[in-house]
């Protein structure tokens, strides 16, 4: 299920897979990316995001 919620994004699905699901949620609050479609470690350089955007056909920017 985590493995899901990672590859769709899927913030709230994660935090209820955590095994600390309020010290997971505080972290992210904590580290807020620029943007939502993307973790607070890699920004848009981010693997899930920029595999996602190539399945669907569209441009990855990452420079």
């Amino acid at each position: 299920k985590m493995a899901d919620a990672r590859r769709a994004l899927d913030w709230e699905a994660q935090w209820e897979c955590a095994i600390d699901p309020k010290t997971a949620k505080a972290i992210r609050d904590d580290r807020k990316p620029e943007h939502e479609d993307t973790c607070s470690m890699c920004g848009k350089f981010c693997a899930v995001r920029s595999m996602n955007k190539a399945l669907a056909g569209e441009y990855i920017d990452i420079l």
